[in-house]
């Protein structure tokens, strides 16, 4: 039954990631209930109590019933199971309010002064890019050079199950910079290194590495207080609440701003039917051009004394 399970979410195109955390997750609860199509609410009551009593988090176990309800879905298609019982024990039981993101908002005016006081083209372009487009850091950590064209000025981020739209406009400022990054890059690197963000060796940069530099600018700065609560401390996620707030503040329409931030349009039916998922049409990119803040162009990018 979990073979069969597996082979349907192959053919169905989930991730290999996706697969294995199914693997795992179902293939445990399978191991206390071998006959899935006769379990009632006490057995998930104890099964959660189970998954509960090994420490795991909310959003861990909100991982494993997420599979299973995958996994009810198959059986109700292929005539197994008559309903999903696991869609209302997750509401009731996982599916707890929405708490406000306490993540530090900062001002514009703190994002220049950020960005202004950065004296290494690699690590300003990084934090612009964040602050541009308010990727996840996953998305853009995994960037290439193949994924900049400068031509288009555009950018393509990975494909990845959270992003939906991969491509996002590129400013004149950011172009500039990101022009400039390349031309250093391209001094640098190694052969055999693949990645946008490299280190003064020529290798990648490591994966904690843009926070850390986040870190030692905005703690000079008192943006950033390394050992204090959430919401006094900056880090890359804080650059995409940063990115929607204020494109929000400065009137852009909430549909574009869920396309340049990659979210899903499935709720709004009539995106769906007229936008393609990887289409990044005109009015977005002057709407774009047109609301998200300049933060380095006081100064002169092609000076020696800015980067």
């Amino acid at each position: 039954m979990l073979d069969s399970f597996l082979m349907d979410c192959s053919l169905r195109g989930r991730t290999k990631r996706t697969i294995e955390t199914y693997k795992s997750n179902v293939g445990e609860f399978l191991q206390h209930y071998p006959e899935p199509h006769i379990i009632n609410k006490h057995d998930l009551r104890d099964f959660l109590k189970h998954l509960q009593d090994r420490g795991l988090k909310n959003s861990t176990l909100k991982s494993y019933f997420s599979a299973l309800s995958s996994f009810y879905d198959y059986l109700i298609y292929e005539e197994v199971a008559e309903t999903n019982p696991i869609l209302p024990f997750r509401k009731r039981f996982l599916d707890k309010p929405t708490k406000h993101d306490r993540r530090q908002l900062i001002t514009i005016q703190d994002m220049q002064d950020l960005l202004r006081s950065v004296d290494n083209i690699r690590e300003r372009t990084m934090l612009c890019v964040l602050a541009k487009h308010g990727a996840r850091h996953d998305e853009y950590f995994r960037l290439t050079p193949e994924d900049i064209d400068l031509i288009r000025d555009t950018i393509t981020y990975p494909d990845k199950a959270k992003r939906h739209n991969r491509i996002l406009p590129i400013d004149p400022e950011l172009h500039e910079l990101l022009e400039q990054y390349l031309k250093w890059r391209s001094s640098r690197v190694r052969v055999e290194c693949p990645w946008l963000w490299i280190s003064d060796r020529g290798g990648r940069v490591h994966k904690d590495y843009t926070n850390a530099v986040i870190s030692h600018y905005a703690r000079a700065l008192g943006l950033h207080q390394p050992n204090g609560p959430l919401e006094k401390r900056l880090t890359c996620h804080c650059f995409r609440k940063w990115y929607t707030h204020h494109l929000c503040a400065a009137g852009m329409d909430g549909t574009m701003i869920k396309i340049l931030r990659g979210d899903s349009l499935s709720r709004d039916a009539w995106s769906s039917n007229y936008l393609e998922p990887d289409e990044l049409t005109e009015e977005v990119r002057q709407e774009y051009l047109k609301r998200i803040p300049q933060l380095i162009e006081a100064y002169n990018l092609k000076s020696g004394k800015s980067i």
